[in-house]
């Protein structure tokens, strides 16, 4: 029997997604425990799940000499972390809306990407049309496309690193 089965796990942190923010009543720890064979097999998954940060701390602040680490759950501390729930709703959650970078296009880069269409080798109708569509590009667009272009860069490392080495020696 694998000791720490993705589907148990799941069911556990099921259960507590739908008691957060409530505790876990005896009947319900004692169903985890039959779910997981044993106590124990129960306390290393909460504690692989508290490694995690999917549950919070389940255990009593002290540890008495010679117990069985079993003794050590605290039934009503057992709770879903905000983690946890992001995890059960597989959305990304708060964090994704949290976690957002921003990323601030500014004139002098616009000034630049307009620099390059006129350095460049197209026809002087080709570079005027790609000029009035750049300057007619919505603010999410031009990041867009920013982004983009910055992806291509780095998709040329070794040209960049061989660049930055060429202006380092000099």
């Amino acid at each position: 029997m694998d000791k720490f089965p993705r589907d148990k796990q799941n069911q556990l942190l099921t259960m507590l997604y739908d008691k957060f923010p409530d505790v876990l009543s005896s009947e319900e720890y004692n169903t985890l425990v039959k779910l997981f064979g044993t106590e124990r097999n129960l306390y290393s998954n909460l504690w692989y799940l508290y490694q995690h940060g999917l549950i919070e701390d389940f255990q009593i602040a002290s540890i008495p000499m010679n117990c069985d680490i079993t003794d050590l759950i605290l039934i009503e501390k057992i709770k879903i972390t905000t983690k946890g729930i992001d995890f059960i709703r597989d959305d990304g959650g708060l964090s994704a809306i949290i976690n957002v970078t921003t990323i601030k296009v500014h004139n002098e880069t616009l000034d630049k990407l307009e620099d390059i269409i006129n350095k460049s080798s197209l026809t002087p109708a080709e570079k005027a049309t790609y000029l009035g569509k750049l300057k007619e590009l919505p603010v999410d667009a031009t990041k867009h496309l920013v982004l983009k272009l910055l992806d291509l860069g780095l998709s040329r490392t070794p040209d960049v690193i061989q660049l930055i080495s060429s202006y380092c020696q000099s």
